[in-house]
């Protein structure tokens, strides 16, 4: 099953990304530890985008999760349903990181690197779409 990677790639995912959110809750509002020089103001870019990596690796994880369960019931062909699930997987990879380099480093934010991984991710959603739309819901292909 195609879909199954997406599952599970999916779940190990959604794991570390909340993971990734307790270690932020260590400096948040009231910090237990002190937050590095660059993410001293709550309200400054850097911070921002760290709370951006920190949804997107959550969400993106549980996109995968869903959509991996109807990969291989819709009306695509193996190629494309192949396709779908790495572009899944690699946007759900790589966004988070990509921010969190942007964050980290200003020269990344000049180079706009979180733009390719939500490209991928938002084209392997409307692959999967475009699949479920040519589907006969209750006739899904095996």
């Amino acid at each position: 099953m195609i879909g199954a990677r997406n599952i599970k790639g999916g779940l190990v995912l959604v794991s570390l990304g909340l993971l990734a959110g307790l270690g932020m809750s260590l400096y948040a509002f009231d910090p237990i530890v002190q937050p590095p020089p660059s993410l001293d103001r709550y309200d400054d870019l850097p911070r921002r985008l760290i709370r951006l990596a920190h949804i997107s690796a959550v969400m993106l994880p549980l996109i995968n999760i869903v959509l991996g369960g109807w990969i291989d019931r819709v009306t695509l062909s193996r190629p494309a349903k192949l396709g779908a699930s790495w572009l899944l997987l690699l946007g759900a990879v790589s966004l988070p990181l990509a921010l969190g380099l942007q964050a980290f480093w200003a020269p990344a934010r000049a180079l706009h690197l979180a733009g390719a991984p939500v490209i991928a991710f938002t084209f392997g959603v409307f692959m999967v779409t475009f699949g479920a739309l040519r589907t006969r819901l209750g006739e899904e292909r095996t």
